[in-house]
C-alpha cells in the first residue's frame, strides 16, 4: 500500500532500522537515531545498487515519487540513475516537472561548457611559457615577448589551444604581414611555434599548428628597412623624455637619431675625440665598423646635448660613463631599456635603436639631400670617384644637412611639451 504524508511524518524510530514501502521499489528508511531517508535498491547489469534520494522531510513524499519515477525511466534505458540524480541542477529540474530529454540537454551543455573551461587557452599557455621559461632565459623577456602580446593574444588568446588550427593561424600571420610587414609576421610565427611547442611538451594540447606553416611562405628575412614616420618621430621623442630613467640615456638616444650614428660609436666615445668649439667629432678608425676614421659635423642641438652629457658625466673621460663607475665607458645595451620603454609608450612596433639610421637616411633623402652626402654622414662606403671625395669635400653640405635635420626634429616634436620642458639644458 502506498504511503501517506501523515504516515511519513508520524513514523517513529525503533530499536532497529525500519523500512516503510511506498510501492514500486520506493522505501522510507527509518534509522535507529530517527533519521528518515528515501532509498531505492535495484540491480543493473547484474550488480546490486542502493540509491539515496535524500532525507525526509527535506524531500517530501511527492518529491520522492518524482525522483523515483525518473530513476525508473533511466533504468529502463539501461542507465544508472545516479548519473543525473546526484547533480543538483538535474534534481531541481526533475522536481520542477521537466522532461528527461530537457534535463539531459541541459546537462549536455553544462558538461560541454565545463570541458571547454578545463581546456587551456592560448593566453594561459603563453603566460605559463613566459613565466616558466622566457623570464628565466631571455635577456629582455618583456621586449622579446611583445609579438605575443601585440599580435597573437588579441586574436586567439581566448581560444582553447586545440581549437586553433593551421588555417586560422595562417590567416592571422598573412594579415599581419600585409599590415606590419614580413619581419613582424615572421617574428610572430616564431613565437607561436614556441608557445605551442611548450604546450605540446606539457600535454596542454595535441598539435602545433604553427609547425604546419612554413616560414618561407610568409617571406624571407632581409635587411631591416624599418624607419619612423614623422608622426612616429613625434611620439617617440615625446615618450622618450617622459619615461622614468636616467636622463643621460634619453639624451644619448636623441643624439643617435640626430647624428645617425651606430650605438657603440657613441657609448664608446672619449671626450678627447671632440672639438666642441669647432663643432666636430673625429671617431678613430679603431671604433668604426669600416675601420676608417669618421668625422661628424655637429649641429647646434648636438653640441647642446654633449655639453649636458659632460655635466652629467661629472668629469668622466667618457661621453657615456657607467653609472656605477665613471672611469669606464658604458655598455651600449644600457640604452635598450629606455628605448623599449619609449616605443612601448609611443605604441611603436618592431623598431630597434639601429633603425634610427634607417629613419635618418630615408627622411634625409626625401628632403632632397644628395645620396652621396647622406651616405657620407652615415659613414657608408661609397663606390667610384664620389667615394674618394665624399668624406672631405662635403663638409659644408653635411653640416648643413645635419643642422637642417636637427631643426626638423625640433620642429616635429616642439609642441611646447618636450623640447622646452625637458630637452633644453637643465638650470
Amino acid at each position: 500500500m502506498a504511503l501517506t504524508e501523515l504516515q511519513c511524518s508520524r513514523a517513529k524510530p525503533d530499536s532497529k532500522e525500519q523500512l516503510l514501502s511506498d510501492g514500486n521499489g520506493l522505501n522510507l528508511l527509518i534509522r535507529v537515531k530517527g533519521t528518515k531517508t528515501w532509498v531505492y535498491q535495484f540491480r543493473l547489469n547484474g550488480s546490486k545498487y542502493k540509491l539515496n534520494y535524500g532525507n525526509y522531510p527535506a524531500i517530501g513524499l511527492a518529491d520522492a515519487r518524482k525522483l523515483h519515477a525518473f530513476a525508473k525511466q533511466m533504468l529502463e534505458l539501461g542507465q544508472h540513475p545516479a548519473e543525473l540524480l546526484e547533480n543538483d541542477e538535474a534534481r531541481r529540474m526533475i522536481l520542477a516537472g521537466h522532461s528527461r530529454s530537457e534535463i539531459e540537454a541541459v546537462q549536455y551543455q553544462a558538461a560541454l561548457a565545463s570541458q571547454q573551461a578545463a581546456r587551456m587557452t592560448f593566453s594561459q599557455a603563453a603566460q605559463r611559457y613566459k613565466e616558466e621559461w622566457v623570464d628565466h632565459n631571455w635577456k629582455s623577456p618583456d621586449k622579446g615577448f611583445a609579438p605575443v602580446r601585440l599580435h597573437l593574444e588579441p586574436k586567439i588568446g581566448n581560444l582553447a589551444l586545440d581549437d586553433i588550427d593551421a588555417p586560422l593561424l595562417r590567416e592571422l600571420l598573412y594579415d599581419l604581414r600585409e599590415r606590419r610587414g614580413v619581419q613582424a609576421s615572421l617574428s610572430t610565427h616564431g613565437w607561436a611555434t614556441r608557445v605551442f611547442g611548450y604546450a605540446l611538451e606539457h600535454n596542454w594540447c595535441n598539435h602545433n599548428p604553427a609547425q604546419q606553416i612554413k616560414a618561407m611562405r610568409i617571406g624571407q628575412r632581409g635587411k631591416r628597412t624599418r624607419w619612423l614616420t614623422v608622426p612616429e618621430i613625434r611620439r617617440y621623442l615625446a615618450a622618450l623624455y617622459q619615461v622614468d630613467c636616467y636622463r643621460g640615456y634619453k639624451l644619448a638616444l636623441h643624439l643617435l637619431l640626430m647624428l645617425a650614428l651606430r650605438k657603440n660609436e657613441l657609448v664608446g666615445a672619449n671626450w678627447r675625440e671632440f672639438d666642441l668649439p669647432a663643432g666636430e667629432w673625429l671617431i678613430p678608425k679603431e671604433r668604426m665598423k669600416g675601420k676608417k676614421e669618421h668625422r661628424v659635423f655637429l649641429p647646434r642641438q648636438a653640441i647642446a646635448i654633449l655639453h649636458e652629457l659632460q655635466r652629467l658625466g661629472d668629469n668622466s673621460p667618457w661621453v657615456m660613463p657607467m653609472p656605477t663607475d665613471r672611469r669606464r665607458a658604458m655598455n651600449g645595451n644600457n640604452l635598450n631599456g629606455a628605448h623599449a620603454a619609449a616605443i612601448n609608450a609611443a605604441k611603436i612596433e618592431d623598431y630597434v635603436i639601429h633603425d634610427h639610421r634607417h629613419t635618418a637616411s630615408t627622411l634625409l633623402r626625401e628632403m632632397g639631400n644628395l645620396p652621396e652626402v647622406v651616405e657620407a654622414a652615415l659613414s657608408h662606403a661609397i663606390p667610384g670617384i664620389a667615394g674618394v671625395y665624399a668624406h672631405a669635400q662635403y663638409k659644408e653640405q653635411r653640416l648643413a644637412m645635419l643642422q637642417s635635420w636637427a631643426d626638423f626634429l625640433d620642429q616635429t616634436m616642439n609642441e611646447q611639451t618636450v623640447i622646452q620642458a625637458t630637452f633644453r639644458k637643465l638650470a
